[in-house]
């Protein structure tokens, strides 16, 4: 496991091999021919590639290097994607576009891909690759049960060093998960077992407190290395006494209560009515009320009790209703029956301002016929009155 994360040795090898057979080597003119890059080209490119970093999977399985990129894209949400690189198995580099983005590759975390540790180094584009050692990484632990009286932060401070590599600490956390715990970043040695205890020895007793970890990849539960579970350790078949790190390491959410659904825009129902049915309209819409419901009626508001030095005294506040100008030509001398004047009776109109009936209408068909016989107008007329009599009288 060791050789795997770090892969220092083996690079060292190889390269000492290379250097002593290229000693015993003579190289021809074409072959010492040099490419020079002069002092300001290179920093140009070191300028260009200083946001650079390496990584390895912590894993001997086989995956592919294209699944990794776009998942790490997508766990990394950058403001640019950056540009990937496989350079040798297992072995990939990333160019970041600007400082927000290098830091969070490099100094979060963990990252994780399908459940293994995804190990990230600064990089500056000069070493080997091979020669990168790959031995730690940054997550996030919790101390359970410290008292508040020793709640300090040299206390805390000395107690996370236990864990690893301290980089954050944060005594008063927001309690996302459960327990009552200081939440620490620090970096773990991968090549060495996850610390389960630390121990506080206070003047009436020592105080053993537990370790718990936020979102850590696989690791061993027969010996807490990281890389894989414990059914691939070994022969993988293990009785639970003899998971001496259990899923008890990892911590645990709080249930949080349930947020209330946010409230949806409801349409309102169309108007199925014109204006003012009494169809499916709008509910929201004000209805009109009447003059009962307004207390219109009341004599006390209808009368008039204002006073002012300009209103002549003792104003009749009564009604007077005006004269319907048709009944002054109608004879009421019977209470029950109306007379019509002659004028009206014989077709005129009652009002001059209203203009006379208009001549009763004669069939196209009658006035071709008329026309044929040479009947006059007045013939006609009088045809047309005869009809309209007969039609009376029927």
């Amino acid at each position: 496991m060791a050789e795997e994360a770090g892969g220092s040795g083996s690079a060292k090898g190889k390269e000492a091999e290379i250097e002593d057979m290229f000693s015993h080597l003579e190289l021809n003119e074409d072959e010492l021919d040099e490419v020079v890059i002069s002092a300001e080209a290179a920093k140009e490119y070191q300028k260009a590639g200083r946001w650079l970093a390496i990584g390895r999977v912590l894993t001997s399985r086989k995956f592919s290097a294209e699944a990794l990129f776009a998942k790490m894209k997508i766990v990394w949400n950058l403001s640019r994607d950056p540009i990937c690189r496989e350079a040798s198995e297992n072995l990939f580099i990333f160019q970041m576009h600007c400082l927000g983005d290098w830091k969070k590759v490099v100094h979060q975390g963990p990252w994780t891909f399908r459940g293994w540790g995804v190990l990230i180094e600064d990089y500056d584009g000069l070493r080997n690759p091979e020669s990168v050692t790959f031995d730690g990484m940054y997550v996030w632990a919790q101390i359970h049960g410290i008292p508040e009286l020793y709640r300090k932060p040299a206390i805390v401070d000395d107690l996370s060093r236990k864990i690893g590599l301290v980089r954050e600490t944060q005594l008063s956390p927001k309690l996302f998960f459960e327990g009552n715990y200081v939440r620490v970043r620090v970096r773990i040695i991968v090549a060495k077992a996850l610390l389960r205890f630390v121990t506080l020895n206070l003047p009436d007793g020592k105080k053993r407190l537990m370790v718990k970890y936020e979102k850590i990849p696989y690791y061993y539960k027969h010996c807490g290395l990281l890389g894989h579970n414990h059914e691939e350790c070994g022969d993988g078949d293990w009785e639970e006494k003899q998971l001496q790190w259990g899923s008890w390491l990892l911590a645990s959410r709080r249930a949080t209560q349930p947020v209330p659904a946010p409230r949806r825009f409801t349409p309102r129902a169309p108007n199925r009515g014109g204006r003012g049915s009494k169809g499916d309209g709008d509910p929201y819409r004000p209805r009109k009320r009447s003059s009962d419901d307004a207390e219109l009626n009341k004599e006390d508001d209808l009368t008039d009790t204002g006073t002012s030095p300009i209103k002549p005294p003792n104003v009749s506040t009564e009604v007077i209703p005006e004269e319907n100008p048709l009944a002054r030509k109608l004879d009421f001398a019977d209470e029950n029956t109306a007379t019509l004047p002659e004028e009206v009776q014989d077709g005129g109109s009652m009002d001059p301002t209203v203009p006379p009936l208009p001549p009763p209408y004669v069939k196209s068909r009658d006035r071709a016929k008329l026309q044929k016989t040479g009947t006059s107008k007045n013939t006609m007329a009088s045809s047309a009155a005869s009809l309209e009599e007969d039609r009376r009288a029927q």
